[in-house]
């Protein structure tokens, strides 16, 4: 449970039917949604929220647990919608949503994962992020700014230097500390989340970019041959962030995937 009063998430809404709910992953905020904000709630009901800490919710209480960001997320969606919701989850937004599903799967329309996987950490990635963390406990220290960027985004993309580039940059130069290191910490030591994946009952859609640098996208795409009725779609010369390198294709694919959803 979570440690402070709850507070629901901060949202962007736009659009009618069924909500389409986006969670960014780590350390990033609801901006990242943008164009898919833009295409996609022509269509259908799109509702974008902010983890605590990051974007809009900048001055909420940030947990240090995979369980209490769940918990915060389960929360809002009970507050804010009556029926089931249709769940987009990236990265870390993906570990959230498969340990909300472990707990409350009756909240679930359907599930879109992208560029996120189920393993736990190895022992030393978790070492590393830790390390992050306590160096951020120190005011005077900062997130390597273009060290995350470059790693966020394909090497095609990076190298391109275009306005992408200028717009991730200022996405992770806004997350600050406290957000950070709660997130780290909840990162670092989430559970192994692959038992989940079999217990998944609704229709999901995996999407991953081919050129992601922090997610083998083989990770991402071994979750599909363990979550029954699942789709998975590799998309060519992306990074970490396929809806902002190939906005249409991304587009594209969630809605053809919504499209198919039976009706509620």
């Amino acid at each position: 449970m979570l440690a402070e009063p709850f507070l629901a998430w901060p949202s962007i809404e736009r659009g009618v039917g069924v909500p389409v709910v986006f969670l960014h992953g780590y350390p990033l905020n609801h901006a990242i949604w943008a164009p898919q904000f833009g295409m996609l709630s022509e269509d259908h009901r799109v509702v974008l929220l902010d983890l605590p800490g990051f974007g809009l919710a900048q001055e909420s209480f940030v947990p240090d647990s995979l369980a209490g960001f769940a918990t915060g997320l389960g929360q809002t969606l009970a507050r804010q919608f009556a029926d089931p919701v249709v769940l987009v989850g990236h990265s870390f937004g993906g570990y959230i949503a498969l340990e909300l599903y472990r707990t409350h799967p009756e909240q679930f329309r359907a599930l879109v994962l992208t560029d996120t996987r189920s393993e736990a950490d190895d022992a030393v990635s978790k070492e590393k992020r830790l390390a992050t963390v306590h160096r951020l406990t120190d005011p005077a220290q900062r997130l390597d700014l273009e060290a995350t960027v470059r790693g966020l985004l394909s090497p095609r993309t990076w190298d391109d230097a275009g306005p992408l580039v200028d717009t991730v940059r200022a996405i992770v130069r806004s997350a600050r500390s406290p957000a950070l290191i709660g997130a780290l910490t909840a990162i670092a030591q989430r559970p192994d989340l692959t038992p989940i994946l079999s217990t998944i009952q609704v229709p999901t859609l995996v999407v991953w970019g081919e050129d992601d640098q922090l997610i083998p996208p083989a990770q991402s795409e071994s979750m599909v041959e363990r979550i029954r009725a699942s789709s998975g779609v590799g998309i060519p010369g992306a990074g970490h962030l396929p809806f902002l390198e190939s906005p249409d294709e991304f587009a594209g694919t969630l809605s053809g995937f919504l499209d198919r959803l039976p009706s509620p």
